[in-house]
C-alpha cells in the first residue's frame, strides 16, 4: 500500500514540477520585452535568493550557511556553470522563444548521457545511441528555417543545454557531501554574484523598468527555481528517478500551452515535430537508463 501512495505522490510532484518549470520560460521572454538578459537573470536571482533565505530559516537555519562555508570552492564552481547556462538560456529564449527553448533544453538529457560515459566510464549500449540519434534529429527539424535566427538560437541553446547537463553533473557529485537544499541555495546564490558581476562590469544592469517586471520576475523565481525544484526533490524521494525524468518530458509541451494561453504563440510545424523528435530520444535515453 506504501509503495502505491509514494508512486502516486511521485507522479503528482513530477507533473506538478512540470507545469511550473513549463510556465517559467514564459515569464522569463515577459521580462526580456523590457529589460536585457543580464537584468532578468539578476532580478530573477534576487527574488530566488530571498525565497532560499526564507527556506534556510524554516529547514536548518545557520546550518545551511555553515555547509555552504565549508565546501564554497565546489558550491561555486556549481553556481559559476549555471550562471553561464541561465545567461545562454535566456537569450536563446529571446532569439528563438520559450517554446523552441525548452525544447532544445532537453537536449541536456544527452549531454548527461555522454557526460555518464566520457567522465563516470558508463555503458552506453545500441539503445542509447538511437536515442542520442532521434534527439539530434529533432534538433535539426527545430532549427530548419529561418537559418539566419533559428541556426543561432539553436546553438546558444544547445550551448545552455550542455551547461546545464555540466552542472547537474557537478551537483550529483557534490551532492553526495553537501547537503540538497544547501547546495541548491548556495547555487543561487553564486548565481547572482557572477551575474551581477559581470552586468555591472560591462554596465549591463538596467534601473528603469515597469513595475510589472518585478511581478514577472518573482513569479518566474517561484515557478522555475523554488517552488519547481522543491517538488522535483520531493518526486525524487519517492519515485523512481528515471520515471520521474520520463514524466518531465512533459514539460516542454506544457510550455507551449502556456505560450499559447499567455502570449498567444502558436508553434510552428518545425517546432512540434523536431520536440516531439528531441522529447522521444530523451524518453528512450531514461527508460534504457533505468533498465
Amino acid at each position: 500500500m506504501s509503495r502505491v501512495r509514494d508512486k502516486r505522490r511521485g507522479i503528482l510532484f513530477s507533473v506538478l514540477a512540470s507545469l511550473m518549470f513549463g510556465v517559467s520560460p514564459v515569464f522569463i521572454r515577459l521580462i526580456l520585452d523590457w529589460v536585457n538578459v543580464e537584468t532578468m537573470n539578476i532580478l530573477m536571482s534576487v527574488f530566488a535568493d530571498v525565497l532560499f533565505v526564507l527556506l534556510f530559516a524554516l529547514s536548518g537555519g545557520i546550518m545551511h550557511f555553515k555547509e555552504i562555508a565549508k565546501n564554497l570552492r565546489q558550491v561555486a564552481l556549481v553556481g559559476f556553470v549555471t550562471a553561464l547556462g541561465a545567461l545562454f538560456y535566456a537569450y536563446g529564449i529571446f532569439v528563438s522563444g520559450p517554446t523552441t527553448a525548452i525544447f532544445l533544453l532537453q537536449f541536456s538529457t544527452v549531454f548527461t548521457i555522454l557526460f555518464g560515459v566520457a567522465v563516470l566510464k558508463e555503458r552506453f549500449t545500441k539503445v542509447e545511441g538511437f536515442g542520442v540519434l532521434v534527439a539530434v534529429v529533432g534538433v535539426f527539424v527545430v532549427a530548419y528555417g529561418d537559418l539566419a535566427v533559428q541556426v543561432v538560437g539553436a546553438l546558444v541553446l544547445l550551448l545552455a543545454a550542455f551547461l546545464t547537463a555540466l552542472a547537474s553533473l557537478l551537483s550529483k557529485v557534490f551532492v553526495k557531501k553537501i547537503n540538497p537544499m544547501a547546495l541548491a541555495g548556495g547555487n543561487s546564490f553564486f548565481v547572482l554574484l557572477f551575474i551581477f558581476s559581470y552586468a555591472a562590469l560591462f554596465g549591463r544592469v538596467q534601473t528603469t523598468f515597469p513595475s510589472s517586471v518585478l511581478v514577472y520576475a518573482l513569479l518566474g523565481a517561484v515557478t522555475g527555481v523554488v517552488v519547481s525544484f522543491v517538488l522535483l526533490y520531493k518526486a525524487f524521494e519517492v519515485y523512481d528517478v528515471s520515471k520521474v525524468a520520463t514524466i518531465m518530458t512533459a514539460q516542454p509541451f506544457l510550455t507551449a500551452v502556456w505560450a499559447f494561453f499567455i502570449l498567444a504563440l502558436v508553434p510552428s510545424v518545425n517546432q512540434v515535430l523536431g520536440g516531439v523528435l528531441i522529447v522521444l530520444g530523451v524518453v528512450v535515453l531514461s527508460l534504457t537508463k533505468e533498465k
